[in-house]
Formats: C-alpha cells, structure tokens, sequence
C-alpha cells in the first residue's frame, strides 16, 4: 500500500459535488474505487467527477476524471480514467486470499467521521479479514473486522464510514479488494469489501489496465497454510539482489539480471581421496563437459558446488530457491522438494529443524511472514512423498575448522527428509570425505567471455542506462583494452563495474580489484548520504540532547575505520572471540555511547547506521557484511590504512621462508592466494619499499617457479600488477621450463601456468617434457595430454614409452599415476592398466584401491563387476579397503555388498571400528538388514559403552529413515 496512490474521489453536477468517496491510483491515469461512489444512479455516471491524488499531508494532484469501466455483471467496483497522468513508482500486486486463518489488512479511506471543518482526514484502517467469510454471487465479499469503529451515525445524518467506499484493502502488500459498503446488521461497525478475484479476470478490466500502462493483472495467493506462507515470503526474499546497489532506488531483481549458471563435476570427493587432487585442481583430470547449474542442483541426495570469491554462489541458490518455491506455489503437479535457504553458520552447535525455524523467522518477517512458524515447522516433511531441498551458503565464512566440520556433519547424518546443496569456496574440510563417498563435487564456472556482452547489457537496462546494448559493446571493449575481461567474468565484479559504469559514465574503469572496491564503497557512502539515511539515524538521538547529537556525528564520520577495525576481529577470529558484531563495533572508540543515550537506543542507532552503508546486513541474531570479499577489503585496508601496522602485517603474510628449499630450490615462499592477500597488496602503495622487495622476491627465481605463478594467479584474479612486473614473471617462468636441472613435476606446472598467459611457451614447454626420457613416467603423461590438448595431436607417438603394463618397469605409483594422466587422451589403454593395477598383488592396497575406484566411475566397464567381487574376497586387502570396494559394488551386486558389510560388522575378531564402519555403510545399502545388526551390535558386551552408544545413534537414524 503507496499513501501516494491514495485517491480521494467526488462525484456531482456543475452546482457542486453530492457523493464523496475514496479510491486507489492503479496506473498513471486510472483509479479504482466503488461503482456507487460513481454514479448518480445505476448505470448513470455523474456529470462532473473529481479526483485528489495523495496523501493530504504530501503534495497532491487534482484532475477530473470520467468512468471508463463498470463490472459486466454490476459488481460495485468502476474504474476512472484521468485527464492527466499521475505517476508513481513501482506497481500494484493483486492478491487472492487463500487458507483458513484470518489475515491482517490495512486501506487507507476518507470516511464521514473524520471530517472537520469540511475538510475530509484520513482513516488507516486495519483489522483482520477472515478468509473463510463471505458467500457466492453477490454474496462474494470480504468482512473486514475493523476493531473499533465509529458510531454509526457522525451528525448531520451522514453515516460514520460514508466516503470509505472505494478504499483499496490490502493483505502483505497485495490489493485484494475494494471497500464497498458497511454492514447494517452489526450496526455499521464493520466493512465489506468487493473481491479483487472477482474483477480483475474481466477482459475488458484487464484490456483497460493493460492499454493505460498499469500491465496485465495477476492474480497472487495470499495466506494460507504455514507451508504457503514460507513459500511466499521465501520467493520475495529470493527474488531481491543479494549485494548492495549504488544507483538511487533498490537494485534490480536478481531475475532480470541473472545468466543462467554453469557447473563442472569436480568428480567425487571419493577421487580426491584417491590421490588426486592437485590433478583436479589443474584441470587435469577428466572432468564433464558443463552444463547447466539447475539440471544438477535437482535436490537428489547431498552435493558441493565449489566457487571462488564472488562466483555466483548466493545467486545461484536464491535461484534454484525462488524456482523450487514457485513449483509448489504455482501447482506443479510434481514440485519435487521444498526448497529453504540457509547461511551455513547457522547451523553450528544447532538442531538442524530448529536452526532452519530460527533462520526462517529472523530472515523472512520483512517479506510477509508476519507470524513465525512453529519450531517443528522443517521436523517433517512439507508434504507427503516430498522432502526439503536446504541450501547452505557460505561454509567457508565460518572461522574455525571444527566449525565447518560440525556443520558437515550436520549435513551428513541428517534424516532422509532433507537433501542438502552446500556452497563454499574450496576448503580443506568439504574435501575430506565428511560427507561420505558418494557425495558429488561441482564447481561453479565464471561467466563466459561470449556471455558478457549479454550480461552487460542486462545490467545497463536493469539501471536504465540509454542505448543498453550499444554501452554494454563499448564498455567491453575498454575492459579488454585495461585487461580486465578476467575480472568481469566473476559475477559479482561484473555487478559492480557495470553500477559504477552506470552512475559515473564519464570516469576511466578502475585500475584493479582494489580500486574498483574502492570506488564501490565511496559511491556506496555517497548515496547513502543522498538518501538521507544519516540524517534519519542522527535525528533519532536529538532529543538526548547536544552531546548524543555530537557522539553520533562523530560514529557517522568515522563509519570507514570503524567498518574497517571491525572486519579485522572478524577475519581473524581470535580477535572478538566469537561476539556479536555490535559489540564489536561498540569497542572502537569512534562509537562510544553517550553517557544520556540508553544502551537500546545506541545500539539501534548504530545498526541503523550500519546497515544503511549497504555493506552490512542482519542474519539471525547478529549482524554479518553482505559478502565476504567486503569483510576481506575492510580487513585489508584495516591494515594499509597505518604504517606501523602495514609493515607488520605485510611481513607477516609476504614474507615467508620455503619449507622445501632443496626439492625446488627455493628460498621464499609466496603467501596462499586468498581475497584478502590480494586486496592487501592492491592498497599497499606501489612506491612502499616493503612492496617493491616483495615483487623482486618473486620474480627473481629465489620463490622459485611458485613466485611467478602466484603474481599471473594474483593478476587473474584482478590485483593491479604493473606490466614490467607481469613480464619480468613471464620470462622468468619460460627459464625455468627449459631448465631441465628443475623437477619434472615442477616444469609441468610451469608449462600449465605459462599456458595460460603465452600458449606458444606453454605448448612449447609441455612437448619437451613430454619427451624428455629422464623425466618420469608420470609427468610425461601429464605433458601428453597437455600438450595434445593445445595441439589437437594424435598422442600415441607419445605413448609407447609410458605407463608400462609391468610392476618391473616402473614403480607402482608411477604406474597408477601416469594411468589416470592417459585416461582422456587414450581411453583405453588407461583402463587395461588400470585394471592390471587392481590385479597385481604385488601393488601396495591402497594403489589398486585408488586404481579401482577410477574405474569405478567411468562408464560401462566391462569386467568391472567381477573385478570388484574379487577384491571384496580378496583377504590380502585389509578391512578398510574391502569396505570400500563393497560400497562401490552396492549398485551392480547388490547381494555380495551386503554379505561383506554383514560379515565384517558381526566378526568379533575384526576391531569394533571397522564392525561400526560395516555396520553404517550397510545402513545406507540396505537398511533392513542394517537395522537387525545394529540391534546385534548394541546387545553385544564385547564392545565398548563409546562403540555401543554409536550403534544406538546410527540404530535411530535407520529407524526414522523407513518409508512412511
């Protein structure tokens, strides 16, 4: 409901006006309002209608007006079209009320009894509206409940509510009806009011609004069950961008701005386990094509999307969010689960069906949900048949490793009602096999050069930037000309340089990542200003007196260093010991409380202030920035900001002595390439001595080839380098893929860096290796397929001196390993080793596991079943890995699987940890059977009481998991 849309309506003749009524401004130069408001009699509008649009406290305007619609079958409900256009921002949702509860509604009319010296006041109705009220036909109304009314009669004869028909009656924000008459039998102390679903389905209403600019009216649920109403408030939440705005106004809905989302398996943590990580991180390992983010995000099981720093993480679950929430919404016949969105710190040392209750009410009671729901809300299921889809975002914002552990766990032991999506940026700690082997890995791909041109201009005609697509082609062609295409192809930099394009057209493209957050936070502080919001935090402390006034100017003025020291005890943990940001915020002396100031009142004040810079944001009970690369830039500046502490701080995470001086011949070690490290060397001045030796360490061989590596990975990622800097590591790295002195695993890496920045180099330094004899059996296939790749070669040439078949040859390991380098360049050959890996007792176990489970993901392997039948009765293997090899047979062989996991979980001989181990995986292969064990499992002495309490746990999930 807009007060500015506020209608009051007069109806007469030349000689005056007879009828005075109220309605509401639906488009530019149409009002709804009540057909009798209207009208001398029926069918006869009045010669002469008047209309004042506004609130009467604001500025209004007056224009005559005539009917230009009535209901075809006499509903009491017209429509006026306007002399002149009124405009007023956003629009008008129409809404259905649905459900059993009443629903709160508010109008806003001008009835008899507020009138005073012939001037009409405002009433501000509201009350609840109880759904099921009402009949059919002409009966087909809505009681409004008003609370106390007038009397029903205000002198003079008038009636106490004449002049409110017509008031629009509005439920979450949604129009639902029109007010039309009071009712005589409760001795006019209550309203009716015209359904808004009994109108707006008329063609030649919707035709009117449509022609008029008001768009084609929907209809929109409202109310309902507590699942409904989750749902709605839900979608709302979702709908809205997640990062701050600098252009005046809210920032478009993320759907008119949203690319629809890449992923690429990762393959399973299962792979990773097996040895090959560093392969995956290099993309060096088979992987699939991509492919669309809501094809694989379906809500089956539990997976990981993986992104770097403003990737597109949160976007794309308020996305998959707002479209599972529609399913249900909108009636699909088959709305798979229920989604709901949740911050991954939420669910620390928390039930999991409280802390999803918990974060729902805090997050979502500005968007309609108006009434908590009850704590068992997500306890079970929404629906029959159907479970919740939780999406859990920003693992990798929680601190502490036993954290995000604890919340893996979380994820990994919860009941069969939930399927999870957790979203992080790579940590150690999603990649440990917490969650269990089958769980699959993806990582979120950045934008695509060829997609940029669309997702430009989407923004530009989100801001209303004239010519959209013509700024968006020339706005590119000067990011590739500055060279920051890379950093335009991270969605939340792309959103960012296209706001500052859009407010400051005339201004150069920042230098870098650190200008450009720079710049975003400046415009950030000025539209704040602009908007006003400080002045509305600063007068709220006037009337304690000058002192507070002065104590909140000086909080305001000083809002960069405060922000800045706060972001620093946040990124570093230790520092505020696990407190509430405000109280936090409340340390620094900048925001001390005045002494007359209550501590409410202060603290309100300052989460005023913080929140309206747009960079912080309320979470559950406290309060978090709206990304984590703001807390990782303010943290950063924290540092630069002071000399003394810049240099300790610089040294602290520059300057590193190597671990490994003699394998790589080394002395220095550049820091982890991380947000914070990079804005730290953004903001630190290019003349600081400390910078200046710390780029020459880089680039001098003495951090050997990872110094150059992580100055091209730091430019990447969008750290402004200078070009000498950027050359001096290019040519460093070529002198060090000739240098056959050098490992041969780390020339590889060389190769794989300088192909990303001089492909002739980095073809050049893979074929050389690639035939280098000296080199291992490994790192030459790994140049293989590099090479090839670049190349589009045929790779056998290559191969016949590779991977031999036989354990004299080569050591294992490198057998196994220059096996998986050969799995997409030749196919086949990788899988016969393989599979004389698996084989070979002379293999140490855990290289014919890890060869085995390769094979087990690749597809329609003959042989493979019978291979993994014979090592799952292999006695050689110990138990751990015959475990394993039972778990990847479950799917092909399902009676071996059980067997095993049975035999080993009632052996007393076998170490009751491995008998839990069967025992849980049997659990998920066949639950039946596993319920019967574990019962076994908690009657048996031979255990102990830790061991005992664990089957009575897994015992209880089993049981809750059976079907209904």
């Amino acid at each position: 409901m807009d007060r500015r849309r506020l209608t009051l309506v007069r109806g007469g003749e030349d000689t005056g006006f007879r009828r005075i009524g109220s309605g509401y401004l639906i488009a530019p130069r149409l009002v709804l309002t009540a057909r009798h408001v209207v009208e001398e009699h029926p069918g006869a509008a009045w010669p002469r209608i008047d209309v004042r649009v506004g609130h009467p406290q604001d500025d209004t305007r007056r224009c005559a007006a005539q009917v230009c619609w009535t209901h075809p079958d006499g509903r009491d409900v017209a429509l006026l079209l306007l002399d002149e256009s009124v405009e007023a921002p956003g629009a008008v949702r129409w809404g259905r009320p649905v459900g059993n509860d009443p629903l709160p509604y508010e109008a806003l009319g001008f009835p008899a009894a507020t009138t005073g010296n012939g001037q009409y006041g405002v009433e501000h109705l509201r009350g609840e509206l109880p759904v099921l009220g009402g009949g059919s036909g002409e009966q087909d109304r809505y009681v409004l409940d008003q609370g106390p009314a007038p009397e029903a009669d205000s002198g003079g004869g008038a009636k106490a509510w004449s002049g409110a028909s017509g008031s629009a009656v509005f439920c979450r924000d949604h129009l639902v009806g029109v007010v039309i008459h009071d009712d005589e039998a409760f001795r006019n102390r209550r309203l009716h009011a015209c359904p808004a679903r009994s109108f707006v389905d008329d063609p030649g209403f919707a035709d009117v609004l449509e022609r008029h600019g008001g768009g084609r009216p929907r209809l929109s649920q409202v109310g309902g069950t507590d699942l409904e109403r989750y749902l709605r408030a839900a979608r709302l939440a979702a709908t809205r961008h997640p990062y701050p705005g600098v252009m005046p106004g809210t920032m478009p809905p993320l759907s008119h701005i949203y690319v629809r989302q890449q992923v690429v398996s990762r393959n399973s943590p299962t792979e990773e386990r097996a040895g090959n990580a560093g392969l995956m991180a290099s993309g060096l390992l088979p992987a699939s094509p991509p492919q669309p983010a809501d094809e694989v995000l379906t809500g089956d099981g539990v997976c990981l999307v993986v992104g770097g720093p403003g990737g597109g993480k949160s976007s794309l679950l308020r996305t998959r969010l707002t479209h599972g929430a529609a399913q249900w919404l909108d009636g699909t016949a088959d709305p798979g689960p229920a989604p709901v969105l949740v911050p991954a710190a939420a669910l620390v040392g928390a039930p999991l069906s409280r802390a999803l209750a918990d974060t729902v009410n805090a997050q979502l009671h500005r968007y309609g949900l108006t009434s908590p729901v009850p704590d068992t809300f997500f306890e079970d299921r929404p629906a029959p048949g159907h479970g919740w889809l939780v999406l859990v975002d920003g693992l990798d914002e929680i601190t502490s490793v036993s954290g995000r552990e604890d919340v893996l766990r979380t994820v990994a032991h919860a009941g069969d009602q939930y399927a999870f999506v957790v979203a992080t940026r790579p940590v150690r700690e999603a990649e440990q096999g917490i969650l269990g082997p089958q769980v699959p890995c993806y990582e979120l791909e950045p934008f695509r050069t060829d997609e940029l041109e669309h997702v430009a201009t989407g923004w530009f005609r989100a801001l209303d930037v004239t010519e959209p697509e013509q700024t968006a082609q020339r706005f590119l062609g000067t990011l590739h000309a500055m060279g920051l295409i890379d950093l335009a192809r991270v969605p939340l930099m792309m959103s960012m340089l296209c706001q500052l394009r859009a407010k400051a057209p005339a201004e150069p493209p920042p230098r870098g990542r650190g200008d450009l957050y720079r710049r975003f936070v400046d415009l950030l502080h000025e539209r704040q200003y602009a908007a006003g919001a400080m002045e509305q935090a600063r007068a709220a402390l006037r009337q304690y007196g000058s002192d507070a006034e002065a104590g909140a100017e000086r909080t305001v003025q000083s809002l960069r260093p405060i922000l800045a020291d706060l972001a620093h005890r946040l990124l570093f943990a230790d520092e505020h010991d696990g407190r509430p940001a405000l109280d936090v915020v409340q340390d620094h002396e900048s925001a001390e409380r005045p002494t007359a100031v209550p501590e409410k009142g202060w603290r309100e004040f300052l989460e005023s202030v913080l929140c309206g810079t747009g960079l912080l944001t309320r979470r559950s009970d406290d309060l978090v920035f709206t990304h984590q690369t703001f807390l990782e830039y303010f943290a950063a500046r924290h540092a630069a900001d002071e000399e003394e502490r810049l240099q300790v701080v610089f040294r602290e995470i520059f300057f590193r002595r190597s671990q490994a001086r003699r394998r790589f011949r080394r002395d220095w070690a550049p820091p982890k390439n991380d947000p914070f490290g990079g804005f730290l060397l953004d903001l630190t001045p290019d003349d600081h001595p400390l910078k200046a030796e710390f780029l020459t360490l880089m680039t001098s061989g003495r951090a050997g080839a990872d110094g150059p590596r992580f100055l091209i990975d730091q430019a990447q990622s969008g750290t402004w380098l200078s070009e000498d800097v950027l050359k001096d590591s290019v040519s460093l790295l070529r002198r060090l893929s000739r240098d056959r002195s050098l490992a041969a695993f780390e020339r590889f890496r060389v190769a794989v860096t300088l192909s990303t920045v001089d492909m002739t180099a980095g073809v050049e330094a893979s074929r050389d290796l690639a035939q280098d004899p000296k080199a291992d059996d490994y790192v030459r296939a790994l140049a293989v397929r590099l090479y090839t790749g670049f190349a589009s070669m045929e790779p056998a040439r290559f191969l016949d001196d590779l991977a031999p078949d036989t354990p004299d040859d080569a050591k294992p390991s490198h057998r196994l390993k220059a096996a998986l380098a050969l799995i997409e360049s030749d196919p086949a050959t990788a899988v016969r080793r393989l599979h004389a890996l698996a084989r070979d007792g002379s293999v140490p176990p855990q290289d014919r596991i890890r060869a085995v489970v390769v094979l087990n993901t690749l597809d329609k392997q003959p042989g493979l079943a019978e291979l993994l039948r014979d090592l799952a009765d292999d006695t050689t293997l110990d138990i751990s890995r015959r475990l394993t090899v039972g778990w990847l047979i479950h799917k092909a062989d399902h009676d071996t699987a059980t067997a095993l996991h049975e035999k080993v979980a009632r052996d007393p001989a076998t170490r009751a940890a491995h008998r839990l181990e069967a025992a849980e995986s049997l659990s998920w292969i066949d639950p039946q059977r596993a319920r019967i064990v574990l019962g076994e499992l908690l009657d048996d002495t031979t255990l102990g009481r830790r061991h005992r309490r664990r089957a009575a746990e897994l015992l209880s999930k089993t049981r809750d998991s059976q079907p209904d």
